[in-house]
C-alpha cells in the first residue's frame, strides 16, 4: 500500500483524494539520476513531467547574449529539493514543445516520470479527476506566467535605469 502523504505536498495533487493520487502515480515510472546527470536539457523535445521523491536538482537557462569567454553561458535559476514537494516539466503534459530549461541532478535523485500520453489517458479515463488535475495545472502555469511578467518588469526597469532612461 502506497503512502500518499508525501505526494500531497505536490501542488498538482493537492485537490486529489488518496485513491486519485494512487491512480495517477500508478502511471508514473520510477527513475534514478546520479549527481551531475542531466534530467532535462533545454531545447530538447519534452514529453513528460517529473515528481521529485529524493534528492536535489538545479535548474539553469542558457543566456542568449554571451559577450566574451568570461561571460557564463548559462545561469542557475533555482535549486529544488524533493522534501519541498517539487515537480517540474509540467508544460510537457499539455504541449509538444522543447524544454524551456535544463534540470541537472545536484545529488543522487529518485524521481517519478509521468509521460504526456499517460496523463492524457488518465484524465480521459476519469474526467472528474482530470478536471481537478487540469485546474491545478492551469493555476501552476498561471503562477509561472505571473512571476515571469514581474521579472520582465524588474529587468526592463533595471535596464532603463542603467541606460539613464
Amino acid at each position: 500500500m502506497m503512502d500518499t502523504t508525501f505526494f500531497r505536498k505536490i501542488f498538482l495533487f493537492q485537490d486529489l483524494s488518496e485513491d486519485e493520487i494512487k491512480a495517477t502515480l500508478s502511471h508514473a515510472i520510477s527513475r534514478e539520476f546520479s549527481a551531475g546527470e542531466v534530467i532535462i536539457r533545454e531545447g530538447e523535445p519534452g514529453g513528460s513531467m517529473f515528481i521529485m521523491c529524493q534528492g536535489e536538482v538545479e535548474i539553469t537557462k542558457a543566456l542568449t547574449l554571451v559577450l566574451d569567454e568570461d561571460t557564463p553561458k548559462e545561469r542557475v535559476m533555482i535549486r529544488l529539493k524533493a522534501e519541498d514537494g517539487v515537480s517540474f516539466g509540467e508544460m510537457a503534459l499539455l504541449e509538444n514543445e522543447v524544454r524551456s530549461a535544463t534540470v541537472t541532478a545536484s545529488s543522487h535523485c529518485r524521481l517519478l516520470e509521468l509521460k504526456q500520453e499517460d496523463f492524457l489517458h488518465l484524465i480521459h479515463q476519469d474526467p472528474a479527476m482530470g478536471v481537478k488535475l487540469l485546474l491545478r495545472l492551469a493555476q501552476l502555469l498561471s503562477r509561472h506566467l505571473r512571476k515571469t511578467n514581474q521579472d520582465v518588469v524588474k529587468l526592463t526597469t533595471a535596464l532603463a535605469v542603467s541606460l539613464g532612461g
